[in-house]
């Protein structure tokens, strides 16, 4: 966008709000998704915002229908293996307190 001279307000204010959060929330693993972005791309490219979610979703469908396919195939849940090594001892945080 910048080379072609196509930087608006909108994505001026992503950057600095992607910077913002970064600052605030990387210590949590918390980073903004591809949509961040593709959102800002789609109202650039004049497509409607009530077709966001529709675009959104189809870029995922390959891999919904995937784990589909996967669990079809044994009749089981696709369920990652994982152990957790961490304290059990641990106290509930409300959210507003994190």
């Amino acid at each position: 966008m910048r080379e072609k001279g196509g930087v608006t307000d909108i994505f001026e204010k992503a950057i600095e709000l992607e910077k913002a959060c970064e600052e605030k929330l990387s210590h949590k693993g918390v980073y903004p998704n591809v949509d961040f972005y593709s959102g800002i791309l789609y109202k650039e490219m004049d497509i409607p915002t009530d077709i966001f979610t529709p675009i959104f979703a189809m870029s995922r469908v390959s891999g919904w229908l995937a784990h589909w396919i996967e669990q079809i195939q044994d009749n089981k849940i696709f369920r990652p293996t994982q152990n957790y090594v961490g304290s059990d001892d641990r106290a509930y945080i409300d959210i507003s307190n994190r």
